[in-house]
């Protein structure tokens, strides 16, 4: 039992040093207003990174508060200061250019990664040849404690990547924590500089799919994030699904369990919109068939999102369950207006711009 134990033991430290000795690495951090976490994010970062020949680059996308001042006391980081916000596909973009390794680690600045999360990353990207990304899994671990419904944004977020055993291959790169090969990152054109909430991921997995590569997701990586509360992530989602759509209509298919731009989300929103529909028919027409219709509505919807108040109940009981049901139909008419705006933009917008020529 003890020489088994001795024997795995010394294979891991192997493959540490093999590690060590064959691969480098180029650490990306885009910043953007992450005061309130990005020195635990940076210690975390050094923890991991004192194992791989590596470079730690933190790329600031123009922040207001202290972010910067916090990064500047820290030594051995390469810091790039934007003088214009333009996004985080943008800042990881710059922070790729300069990066000397020919293999790319992208972490956000408001995550705390797991202990050898990046070491496991690595150790599986160099697997195989036909890897385009292999990203980490998020935990269910709220690093928000100022605003209760980030647990629900949380929960929703993590909700599909509890199944994960060992690894799954997913139609999205996972843009918060992720290792890519410069080459490959350079050849399919870099992250799709989006203003605003982003979406980079979901056009960056397509083309690495496009490719015949996969995207790995891997349990034995992993990660706590700082959520956003229930309104500021209803305002990212409008832009989002803005955004997402074209990419959607592109690829002709919805994205993985684990994200939110799934079949099922679509469907959910649908079926609130109807519900939308009828209950305003109802208080004009005053029909008593449209209240049963609605019902009806509501308790397919339930069916739909049963696993998902399972796992909220699992988490934070009864009290979550009940603030999902109300959450569940704010992210669906985020999702509802974000499709709007993009009707708008491209149609009544083209014709306006069109009209001004």
């Amino acid at each position: 039992m003890y020489l088994g134990n001795l024997s795995q033991l010394l294979s891991k430290v192997n493959d540490l040093l093999r590690m060590t000795n064959k691969y480098s690495l180029s650490i990306i951090i885009p910043a953007f207003n992450s005061e309130k976490i990005i020195k635990n994010c940076l210690k975390k970062i050094f923890e991991e990174s004192k194992k791989i020949n590596s470079e730690i680059i933190v790329v600031d996308d123009k922040s207001t508060d202290e972010t910067v001042k916090i990064v500047k006391k820290i030594k051995n980081i390469k810091l790039i200061q934007l003088k214009k916000n333009k996004g985080v596909g943008n800042a990881r973009n710059i922070g790729a250019e300069i990066a000397k390794y020919k293999t790319l680690c992208f972490i956000d600045s408001d995550i705390l990664i797991s202990k050898n999360s990046i070491y496991n990353l690595l150790k599986r990207f160099h697997k195989n040849d036909n890897i385009g990304s292999v990203s980490a899994t998020q935990n269910t671990k709220n690093l928000n404690k100022d605003n209760w419904s980030s647990n629900f944004v949380c929960l929703k977020s993590c909700y599909g990547t509890d199944s994960i055993k060992v690894e799954k291959n997913f139609s999205s790169i996972s843009s918060e924590f992720c290792i890519i090969s410069k080459k490959l990152f350079n050849k399919i054109g870099k992250w799709k500089a989006l203003y605003g909430a982003g979406g980079e991921e979901f056009d960056l997995g397509y083309k690495i799919r496009q490719l015949n590569k996969k995207n790995i997701k891997l349990k034995s990586s992993g990660y706590s994030g700082y959520w956003c509360g229930l309104k500021e992530r209803s305002k990212r989602i409008i832009s989002r699904t803005e955004k997402y759509i074209p990419i959607l209509l592109k690829k002709k298919n919805f994205d993985s369990r684990g994200t939110f731009a799934t079949a099922g989300q679509a469907f959910s929103s649908l079926i609130t919109l109807l519900m939308i529909t009828i209950l305003s028919l109802n208080l004009i027409l005053k029909l008593d068939f449209l209240f049963f219709i609605l019902l009806l509505l509501f308790f397919i919807q339930l069916i739909l999102e049963i696993k998902f108040l399972v796992f909220a109940y699992k988490k934070h009981k009864v009290k979550m369950v009940l603030f999902s049901l109300y959450g569940i139909q704010i992210i669906n008419i985020s999702i509802i207006l974000g499709g709007f705006l993009f009707l708008f933009k491209n149609s009544f917008g083209l014709l306006f711009n069109y009209s001004n020529k």
